[in-house]
């Protein structure tokens, strides 16, 4: 059920999670929690604002990679940031596309951020079959500490959702999983 002030809220919560984009991205770099960032939206927003808010999300981390972090201009990173869009972009829909099974938002938010995670990584993967990359950031240990790393962030955008609410800085986006899109 969308709130029916949710116009507003919609803008603030996608400044929000953009700014924290940033922030990861000034963090983490290339390991930008976007199954994190997917499942938050894909639950919490409307279908159109949840796709929004990830491609902002994506934006900004392109930013910063490119205009701080100083990535190479090279086609391959170019090629590279267009998959992790790409991946962004299906998590999100992976999310929006489960939500209308479940009932529960905190079971629809950690269903929808496990398949996410999946959708997220296994479309990086197959970019690295045709991208040059090193296979070894797709070892074990690695996507086990972006699992962490998304999980923590997963974490920690959900309680700024909720502090966000409590300030009435944003109106409730989803008070639950109605499969509204």
């Amino acid at each position: 059920m969308r709130s029916e002030n949710s116009g507003a809220g919609s803008v603030i919560w996608i400044t929000l999670v953009s700014v924290s984009s940033v922030l990861f991205s000034l963090a983490l770099a290339c390991a930008t929690p976007f199954a994190a960032i997917a499942a938050i939206a894909g639950i919490w927003m409307s279908a159109r604002n949840a796709f929004v808010l990830t491609f902002a999300a994506w934006l900004a981390n392109q930013i910063v990679g490119y205009l701080l972090l100083g990535y190479p201009t090279t086609w391959d990173s170019f090629a590279w940031g267009f998959a992790i869009g790409l991946a962004a972009m299906l998590a999100v829909a992976t999310v929006v596309l489960v939500r209308s099974a479940l009932r529960s938002e905190w079971v629809g938010l950690a269903i929808g951020f496990l398949g996410a995670f999946i959708v997220y990584e296994v479309l990086l993967l197959a970019a690295a079959l045709v991208l040059p990359s090193g296979q070894e950031a797709f070892s074990a240990a690695v996507v086990i500490q972006i699992f962490w790393t998304n999980l923590a962030a997963l974490s920690g955008l959900a309680l700024l959702h909720r502090l966000a609410l409590a300030a009435h800085l944003a109106p409730p986006l989803r008070k639950a999983v109605t499969g509204e899109l």
